[in-house]
């Protein structure tokens, strides 16, 4: 985003990002944030635009008769079911199954934030390929990138980004991935 430019996104608030001393200021609700040193900002532009990292896990689906409409088009609201596909078999891929991770581990990740951007639509019985990645790692979030394609030739469906947060269970506050969850996840990020 350019320097002084101001934009409204759908949910009504201003993001407004102005240069300071070499540092990106980003202005929400009139609250500054500045990111923490050596940490790049991600706009929304670059977290759903960025391509997927060779480490991405693909996952074949199908386009199922309950995420499509009376005509055969999949319902928007769908695409989080092909995003939970995703995010299952990259938790997997990591070696970290949910079961494993809450149960083992006693990792609890909520889901904080969900972002979708739709290209084309997909339709009923078509096959698709689900890429997901975990595109940001934190102290205490994550955040998973989904890539959605028709099969047959990689059109592009849909874009997503999941945030989740891992938090103790009882009190459900904030509390930091255990470092050998933290490293199996980094060689499945981007």
């Amino acid at each position: 985003m350019p320097v002084g430019h101001e934009t409204t996104a759908s949910v009504g608030y201003r993001l407004v990002v102005s240069k300071v001393s070499d540092n990106l200021r980003t202005q929400y609700r009139g609250f500054p944030y500045h990111e923490p040193p050596g940490r790049t900002a991600m706009t929304r532009q670059s977290l759903l635009h960025a391509p997927p990292p060779a480490c991405a896990v693909e996952t074949p689906e199908r386009v199922r008769w309950s995420d499509s409409d009376p005509f055969g088009i999949i319902y928007y609201g769908a695409y989080i079911r092909l995003f939970q596909v995703g995010e299952e078999e990259l938790f997997r891929a990591a070696g970290l199954p949910f079961r494993e991770l809450r149960l083992g581990r006693g990792v609890w990740i909520p889901r904080k934030a969900l972002e979708m951007e739709f290209h084309s639509p997909a339709e009923l019985d078509e096959a698709v390929v689900i890429r997901s990645w975990f595109a940001r790692i934190g102290r205490t979030a994550i955040t998973i990138r989904f890539d959605v394609h028709r099969a047959e030739d990689l059109l592009h469906r849909a874009s997503g980004a999941l945030t989740v947060v891992s938090v103790h269970k009882e009190s459900m506050t904030p509390q930091p991935l255990p470092d050998d969850v933290r490293e199996r996840l980094l060689r499945l990020s981007a």
